[in-house]
């Protein structure tokens, strides 16, 4: 009986070890940290400094106050027009070829506390106020918690796509002018 109880604990905890399943695909990671959020900017670009590639033309919007936290991203979309009374969000970085054969780019940066958004182009895009003047973006807050699980299946470019996927309510979203 002796030699039988301990081949019988080991079988008993061999069945429950093999019978636990450690597959988290179904499991929907939340996190607890950081909120899904997007703010809404409409401004006009402001010089900044000639850098090292030419001229900077900068916007910035402080985000600390949403709770970003220093793992956390930052996609940004830039009102592009408007199609059958919807509005159109291309993401950048984002580069625009121009008919004249001039290019404009837009990009940005960001911290836990702010966002910083340029435009900057082959050419002087003050001279282009459609490019530079009463420009809209939506910075949209996403958990890094998502990315760094390798969860996120969605496609980044598409707006829409990524407002549906991390459950955002496009109503609520805040508004500075």
């Amino acid at each position: 009986m002796r030699k039988f109880f301990p081949i019988l604990m080991l079988a008993f905890v061999s069945f429950f070890t093999y019978s636990c399943d450690n597959n988290d695909d179904d499991v929907q990671y939340v996190d607890n940290d950081t909120y899904s959020g997007v703010v809404e900017i409409t401004r006009s670009f402001q010089f900044n400094s000639a850098g090292a590639f030419g001229e900077q033309h900068v916007i910035r919007e402080e985000i600390s106050k949403y709770g970003m936290m220093d793992s956390d991203k930052v996609l940004v979309y830039r009102l592009k027009g408007v199609s059958n009374g919807l509005d159109v969000w291309e993401q950048i970085p984002k580069k625009i070829y121009l008919s004249d054969g001039n290019e404009v780019d837009y990009d940005f940066d960001f911290t836990k506390n702010d966002v910083q958004i340029y435009v900057n182009g082959t050419f002087n895009v003050t001279t282009a106020p459609e490019f530079y003047n009463n420009q809209t973006f939506r910075i949209v807050l996403v958990p890094a918690g998502y990315l760094n699980k390798g969860v996120s299946k969605v496609d980044y470019s598409d707006y829409n796509a990524v407002i549906k996927y991390y459950n955002i309510d496009d109503s609520k979203v805040v508004k500075i002018k």
